[in-house]
């Protein structure tokens, strides 16, 4: 079962982590940060109902179970994703997604102050080598800093961590990943048009290359990605599954380097070797870890 949560973990990080590369492709075609958002949900409805009825799963759920999908969707999923993007306007991309990769620290803290369970020392010490890795990813020339964009990529990466330890500890952790995905996608494509109702902001008519990349990025994401990883978080703790969703930067650094002709540097090649070793860390010890009467309490 764990070995099934950090493939389903692992796999979930690396489609998230390709697919900023598609967004950014849409980007140029006229989409935007809410665009790609509403469209990443929205699209993924129709698909995952069929899905549904195919397999005979049931859409009944309680209003307990309604109203914490649809809170957890909407803080962890929707605004996440807006506030990360927009913070691209105020800071550097390099400092923004810095700041947001940082959320397995958040990850520990809320599951240790509220929940209060125990990190031990392996996992702590993969903690520090995977924030050690991620400061890495840090680029030196990372554009203009403001306060603003600061304050939106934490905070973005705090209720990301939100969403990781709400998905473990509550009723969430006991559903059919494909209902939560299901209400989820419906609740955010509702929260991004209620945003857009002032705004004005989301495109409705994208060219049809511009569709069909982010008919791409909504099944990767919404559909394949956070089923997967609601999968692997039922047979890891919350804090396990952010370390391993660390892949994703990997990923996406990865892309950038093979499609973008990014140039490689010495200092995200490290950062990706540090981060690999805090995954191998947990991937080979967390097993005994239950074990281990050196737990941090």
């Amino acid at each position: 079962m764990h070995r099934k949560g950090i493939f389903c973990t692992a796999l979930s990080a690396l489609l998230f982590g390709v697919t900023p590369l598609l967004g950014r492709l849409t980007y140029g075609m006229g989409s935007n940060a809410l665009t790609l958002t509403f469209y990443r949900n929205a699209l993924v409805i129709l698909p995952i109902f069929l899905l549904l009825r195919l397999r005979k799963i049931s859409l009944r759920i309680s209003p307990r179970q309604l109203a914490t999908v649809l809170a957890v969707g909407i803080l962890g999923r929707g605004f996440t994703t807006l506030m990360l993007y927009d913070s691209y306007r105020f800071v550097g991309i390099g400092i923004a997604t810095t700041l947001h990769f940082l959320y397995p620290v958040f990850v520990a803290v809320l599951c240790r102050v509220v929940f209060h369970d125990r990190l031990g020392r392996v996992r702590l010490a993969a903690l520090v080598l995977a924030g050690i890795g991620v400061l890495c990813f840090l680029e030196r020339d990372s554009g203009p800093v403001s306060g603003a964009g600061l304050a939106l990529a934490t905070i973005s990466g705090f209720t990301y961590a939100c969403y990781m330890v709400c998905t473990e500890k509550t009723v969430i952790r006991e559903m059919d990943p494909l209902v939560v995905s299901f209400y989820m996608a419906i609740g955010v494509s509702c929260a991004m048009l209620a945003v857009h109702i002032p705004t004005h902001q989301i495109v409705f008519a994208l060219p049809p290359k511009a569709m069909l990349l982010t008919l791409l990025v909504a099944l990767c994401t919404s559909f394949l990605g956070v089923v997967l990883f609601q999968i692997g978080i039922c047979y890891l703790s919350a804090t396990t599954a952010a370390l391993f969703s660390l892949l994703e930067p990997i990923a996406s650094n990865l892309c950038g380097i093979l499609v973008l002709s990014e140039p490689v540097t010495p200092a995200k090649a490290l950062g990706s070797l540090i981060i690999l070793a805090a995954v191998f860390l947990m991937a080979r010890f967390k097993p005994a870890e239950a074990a281990d009467p050196a737990a941090v309490e």
